[in-house]
């Protein structure tokens, strides 16, 4: 009996260890999302992942469940614009995720117990301090204003869970190993590859085609609109090309990343595109002229500039057709200019703490649901909502990681690095970074360039 019970431990550790796991939460996430059944495959995430904590040794097994969750909102339940669902508010809904989150703790907490001689030392490092400090400096944000409203304080709450509580829960019990790095970075991968297999099912579903072109408005997906599905694939675009360029079989990463970047096309979101080019262009020249794969690579990126070019001459009125909304609305500022302006008017008026996240100004067509309205652009948006105070603690913690991305140089961290560039980037144009379900994948990122480091200096 005890022969098998080890027998039994020994097959569920490698499962959970393995390339099997992530590959079932990616499928359940995926049809959780498709058939608009969030409770019941939804319910069968947590099951699993609670069954992980009972027999894993490490934590890398919740990464994709961390990391992907979100990516399981459908359409029909959608709580953003423009649906508004009440679904996810419903008593049944809140009754059923209440008592997942408790089955959740309760294995998270048998997991802390099982390892609790299994962790690592908890330490004050560069990376954790900048993510405090910038934490500690929005947590002002509209302190002492006239339309100072409670929700700014719940919204803090939600960037020191995501940034900090994944950061210390994931360092505590990561293994700092090469294979637990390429693990998670298999898992940002993967995260990618859920969003487009979504895309691809509402193109085939949902998306509308008005007077010869997309109707970009209804490119949209449970969790996210076209700007944050496209800003998304832009932030996970590299991890593809990172195993390009250290894999033997790599050559199917490479294509994986160019089908990647050809959903990006389809969100039909400009600043992707834009942004998403700049990053594509980056991560083909290292997989090109880094790594062990170099010559490979280099026949791939002339065979799919070839194929390129030789589809645009065959299909040149379906390749305009995708950039017809591109083409249409040129360089337009889409009204970014206007809430620009307001959020300088805002910190000129608040320049200390800001006006908060959740101030008076509200779009017309805007509820608060899940998010404020934010200014589109990063620094705006720190200096209207949180004054001077937040613009010191978000320029302290990217100094850090800039320092953390140039001391000891790997290729797995320029990759990362490439795909944290590209999010603040493409946050200059539409403000992804202030969303939850990005600064979840953006803390493990900064953890596993840390670990990388740690482990290239040992």
């Amino acid at each position: 009996m005890e022969n098998q019970m080890a027998r039994f431990l020994k097959i569920a550790q490698s499962f959970y260890n393995g390339k099997g796991y992530p590959l079932l939460a990616a499928c359940l996430i995926v049809c959780g999302h498709f058939f608009a059944m969030e409770l019941l495959f939804g319910t069968l995430l947590i099951l699993s992942m609670t069954l992980g904590c009972f027999v894993a040794n490490d934590l890398r097994f919740a990464i994709l469940p961390f990391t992907g969750a979100i990516f399981i909102v459908s359409i029909d339940h959608s709580p953003n614009v423009p649906y508004y669902s009440d679904y996810f508010i419903r008593s049944k809904t809140v009754i059923t995720l209440a008592s997942l989150f408790c089955i959740l703790v309760l294995g998270l907490w048998v997991f802390a117990f099982r390892n609790r001689h299994n962790t690592h030392r908890l330490t004050l490092s560069p990376t954790l301090a900048g993510l405090l400090i910038f934490c500690i400096a929005i947590t002002f944000n509209g302190a002492f204003g006239e339309n100072y409203v409670i929700y700014n304080w719940f919204y803090c709450i939600s960037f020191y869970l995501s940034l900090i509580g994944i950061y210390v829960l994931f360092s505590l019990y990561l293994p700092r190993t090469k294979e637990s790095l390429d693990y998670t970075m298999g898992c940002f991968l993967l995260c990618g590859m859920i969003i487009c297999a979504e895309l691809l099912l509402a193109w085939g579903t949902s998306v509308r085609f008005e007077a010869g072109r997309v109707v970009k408005e209804s490119v949209l997906l449970g969790w996210g609109v076209w700007t944050a599905i496209g800003g998304m694939l832009t932030f996970l675009l590299p991890p593809c090309f990172y195993f390009a360029a250290t894999r033997k079989h790599g050559w199917l990463c490479y294509l994986l990343g160019i089908f990647q970047f050809l959903c990006i096309i389809l969100s039909q979101s400009r600043g992707s595109l834009l942004i998403g080019a700049l990053v594509l262009s980056s991560c083909v020249g290292l997989s090109c002229f880094a790594g062990e794969y170099q010559k490979r690579n280099r026949i791939l990126t002339l065979l799919c500039t070839l194929g390129a070019l030789c589809l645009l001459l065959v299909k040149n009125d379906s390749f305009l057709f995708m950039l017809e909304n591109f083409i249409k609305d040129g360089f337009s500022d889409n009204g970014r200019f206007s809430l620009w302006r307001i959020g300088v008017e805002k910190f000129c008026r608040y320049p200390l703490f800001g006006s908060g996240f959740y101030d008076s100004f509200i779009n017309e067509e805007w509820k608060k649901d899940v998010y404020p309205y934010l200014y589109h652009n990063t620094a705006i948006q720190i200096l209207g909502a949180c004054g001077i105070l937040g613009a010191v603690g978000y320029t302290v913690h990217r100094i850090l990681f800039f320092r953390l991305l140039l001391r000891r140089r790997s290729l797995y961290k320029i990759f990362l690095g490439l795909g944290i560039l590209g999010l603040l980037l493409f946050s200059l144009l539409d403000v992804l970074f202030f969303n939850t379900y990005p600064t979840i994948l953006y803390s493990l990122m900064l953890l596993s360039m840390e670990n990388r480091e740690w482990i290239d200096g040992n």
